[in-house]
């Protein structure tokens, strides 16, 4: 075989370099150039739950960072998978995102067979925050703590009601498991979001929810509403006072965790991906977000966090496959 010419394979390379620069150039000049109109941040839940009072703590802080208005728009129903959907199909250009949660995200579409999006149909931007949920009452229920309730359902099955923020949500499952744990059954009500439900919950309409702690907490401390306990194996820094479920006589191991975050659908162009993760990044670490947040009873997304949340959805979707309750 003939060696190519020195001369040709020096000019071949400098234009391949010409070429690769030229394009950089054009990436950073595309990056540069967006956001040049509104965000829409689509919320899969009604408005007045934790997942929305936590986006509009950050939302005036990733405008500032875009230089762009960000506009919210709640799209509850399904799980959250109405809201979803909606930001799967999106145009791919970064101008619609999702304040998705391990409910919408992974949950909902891998338990439920009717769903038309799956994880792998959404880019992660970054995490906002995590938390373990709490089980919680109304005031007047005679039980207080795990066993209390137990005990009455074992008296009397399907005496209790619980809410949740729809079928296949990680409220759902935590309440799906403690059942099994316990050999109870109770009555299920779903609903579309958080906020009707905690309205329900604080009228007396249902007996138990499991809330977040940004929710559920002002409530508690109010008196209009009680708690159980946490859903984690070992009490949690923010709130060491409340004790976690699997400190009663009957159910242990009982565990879950949950998060929330932005994230686009399939598609967008990496630069993309990148100028909204580096603005998201800023907007958390901003002065007073991490303290409202951290008020509200959610634990801000830590560096290590930021960088491993695509690890973390993997995670959290091998162990939904791996469980045996199925949503129609």
């Amino acid at each position: 075989m003939t060696s190519m010419p020195h001369s040709f394979a020096r000019r071949l390379f400098c234009t391949a370099a010409t070429v690769s620069t030229a394009w950089a150039l054009a990436a950073s000049a595309m990056a540069a150039g967006f956001p040049d109109k509104p965000i829409t941040l689509v919320v899969p839940f009604a408005s007045g739950g934790s997942i929305d009072a936590a986006i509009r703590v950050v939302q005036p802080r990733l405008s500032a960072e875009l230089g762009q208005p960000v506009v919210i728009e709640n799209l509850g129903g399904a799980g959250g998978a109405l809201g979803a959907a909606k930001v799967a199909n999106a145009a791919k250009d970064g101008y619609t995102l999702l304040v998705g949660s391990i409910n919408d995200v992974v949950l909902v579409p891998v338990l439920n067979k009717n769903v038309r999006y799956e994880p792998k149909d959404f880019v992660p931007i970054g995490p906002i925050s995590s938390n373990s949920p709490l089980l919680v009452a109304r005031k007047d229920l005679p039980a207080n703590d795990l066993d209390g309730v137990i005990a009455a359902l074992r008296a009397k099955p399907e005496s209790i009601s619980y809410g949740s923020p729809g079928m296949g949500t990680m409220q759902h499952l935590v309440m799906e498991d403690l059942q099994q744990r316990a050999n109870v059954r109770m009555l299920h009500a779903p609903y579309k979001g958080a906020g009707p439900l905690l309205t329900d919950l604080l009228g007396g309409q249902i007996d138990l929810a499991v809330m977040v702690p940004a929710t559920a907490l002002p409530h508690i401390q109010a008196g209009r509403i009680k708690v159980l306990g946490v859903a984690s194996l070992q009490r949690q820094p923010m709130i060491k006072n409340i004790p976690t479920l699997n400190e009663g006589k009957v159910v242990k191991g009982l565990e879950m965790s949950g998060w929330m975050g932005l994230l686009a659908p399939k598609g967008v162009a990496p630069d993309r991906i990148a100028r909204l993760k580096t603005a998201l990044e800023a907007a958390l670490a901003s002065k007073g977000v991490p303290e409202q947040l951290t008020a509200m009873g959610m634990q801000v997304a830590t560096a290590t966090e930021q960088r491993q949340f695509a690890d973390q959805i993997a995670r959290d979707e091998a162990k939904a496959r791996s469980l045996s309750v199925k949503l129609q």
